[in-house]
């Protein structure tokens, strides 16, 4: 597992983690790490690649290895003394897993659900393409989900969760087929993922360990896509500044 850390030329006691979704790379990410690394000064940055497929195995219990993996570096090759995690939509599998083991309880002090989804936990769902739950489904999950496992967490970590309320979805799909429209709210349109959902990784979260819970409003779930993108990373470099305080 290759990481990538940011600042590379100077040595930090604390590290963020970004835990990205589906196909984020450190190339891609690079915009919001150039934004946060504007208002977090006492901070590395840390990125990194999952695998994006699988034929053997559930491609997110693959992902929740690497993330493992990439905690067994920071923690014995870097000399971190502190870890927070900022992770969004499909990262949320890996990163709940890693923080129900509690192997690094110790070393994780702050973890940002940013617009998380949740997927059951059974190989032979996970990583399907129908187990998360969208702005316009019905969340009642009838198989165990991995937001449950947060319920596990034994630690003093403290968790965020921030869901994108920004109306862009509907039954058939975006609503705008631009991407630049995409950061437009619609009266009678759905968030991109499922409000109940979203709400239920916090609900999930022991009392010790509950931080916020924010409605962010503005910004589309594809926030190097979606809309307009300087404004994107300006509102979520504001948001994760201010929680990283708490």
């Amino acid at each position: 597992m290759q990481l990538f850390i940011d600042p590379a030329n100077k040595q930090y006691s604390k590290c963020l983690v970004l835990v990205g979704g589906s196909g984020d790379t450190p190339e891609n990410l690079k915009p919001l790490i150039t934004s946060l690394l504007t208002k977090i000064t006492d901070s590395a940055i840390c990125t990194f690649s999952f695998s994006t497929h699988s034929e053997s195995e559930s491609l997110l219990d693959l992902q929740s290895r690497e993330l493992e993996e990439v905690f067994s570096e920071l923690t014995t090759k870097y000399d971190f003394k502190e870890i927070n995690i900022f992770t969004t939509s499909m990262g949320a599998y890996a990163t709940t897993y890693l923080l129900s083991n509690n192997k690094y309880s110790d070393i994780i002090k702050h973890v940002i659900f940013y617009d998380p989804a949740d997927y059951y936990i059974s190989a032979k769902f996970a990583g399907s393409n129908d187990v998360t739950w969208s702005g316009t489904d019905l969340y009642r999950p009838n198989k165990e989900v991995v937001s449950n496992r947060l319920k596990l967490i034994n630690s003093q970590t403290k968790i965020s969760v921030v869901h994108l309320t920004l109306r862009n979805y509907s039954k058939s799909g975006y609503i705008d087929k631009k991407f630049v429209d995409r950061g437009i709210d619609h009266e009678g349109g759905y968030p991109r993922l499922n409000k109940q959902m979203v709400k239920h990784f916090y609900h999930c979260i022991p009392d010790i360990n509950r931080g916020e819970y924010i409605k962010e409003t503005g910004v589309p779930h594809a926030i190097l896509r979606d809309g307009e993108i300087t404004a994107n990373l300006d509102k979520v470099t504001s948001t994760v500044s201010s929680l990283l305080l708490l």
